[in-house]
């Protein structure tokens, strides 16, 4: 594959993942489901899609070799699951519940800029100059997004914020703490699907109603099928398939499609539209995500 196709692969997975929030924001409109029973059948379908083809590779059987001869590291794999991916979710559909998908994703994708300063702190390190400015672009641009530049009032609501801040978290989470299942050769593949799965068991305590056929109904089997398919299954396999040809740096381009996608998808099919102070701190969080990678 060609280092311009592999961004392709790439890039669309970003795009892809800021499609399934729209139509998560979609569902909620149509839907009394929650948030966590949307993440439950989300997680188990998709986590269930993604083993099947896992496990057409080999690696796929040397890594659950690997986990059953050092059952240890099958707690890291649950942990992964349910505390990273699982909580990663859930507090992203509470948060477009409540504020919406293009809000929520810039949000979000705001506290992995912040990350920096946990790393230099656990280093101790003293922060580069680009990562300082990569946390100050960051929050600067997420409080003329919630606030329209006066400290007074929330154009987006409270809830909203804080549930995306947590989501971004765990996107931080989820994405550091698994580095050193990658170091024993577990595949990416292996550890997608079965995290995802169960984590998605992991919900089923935490529903009243196991009941999946409202989410089959004629005015959401769309959304739902939209964000198990596309943005869920084929997100994680354009973007590993991609990724393989890349350098990370190369592969943060989904860091800016996704936001910058979601503003625009949400603009064109809700009208989602912001001020121009809060756009000018939309494009801050962007210019963060970039100098932040």
């Amino acid at each position: 594959m060609s280092k311009s196709l592999a961004l392709i692969f790439v890039g669309a997975a970003g795009i892809f993942w800021a499609s399934s929030g729209v139509a998560v924001q979609d569902f909620f409109s149509h839907s009394e489901k929650s948030a966590m029973e949307l993440t439950n059948i989300r997680m188990c379908l998709a986590g269930a899609c993604l083993i099947f083809l896992a496990a057409r590779r080999k690696k796929f059987f040397i890594s659950l070799g690997l986990l059953n001869r050092h059952l240890r590291l099958w707690l890291d794999v649950i942990i992964y699951g349910v505390i990273g991916v699982m909580f990663m979710q859930f507090t992203y559909f509470q948060a477009i519940s409540i504020g919406g998908a293009a809000a929520t994703t810039v949000i979000t994708y705001a506290c992995p800029a912040m990350v920096v300063a946990w790393e230099s702190f656990y280093h101790k390190r003293f922060p580069r100059r680009r990562e300082i400015l990569a946390v100050v672009l960051a929050m600067s641009g997420v409080f003329l997004l919630v606030t329209g530049g006066n400290p007074t009032k929330l154009l987006v609501p409270l809830g909203c914020v804080v549930w995306s801040l947590l989501s971004g978290a765990a996107f931080a989470f989820s994405a550091i703490f698994p580095k050193h299942l990658f170091a024993k050769k577990i595949d990416p593949y292996f550890l997608t699907g079965v995290g995802m799965f169960i984590g998605g068991l992991s919900t089923f305590a935490l529903i009243d109603e196991k009941n999946w056929l409202p989410f089959f109904a004629p005015n959401v089997f769309f959304d739902v099928s939209w964000i198990i398919i596309f943005g869920t299954v084929a997100a994680f396999l354009s973007f590993n398939a991609g990724l393989k040809f890349l350098t990370p740096e190369e592969a943060s381009i989904t860091a800016t499609t996704e936001p910058a996608a979601s503003v625009i998808i949400s603009w064109i099919i809700f009208g989602t539209t912001f001020g121009l102070v809060e756009s000018f701190g939309i494009i801050l969080v962007l210019l963060a995500i970039v100098i932040g990678h």
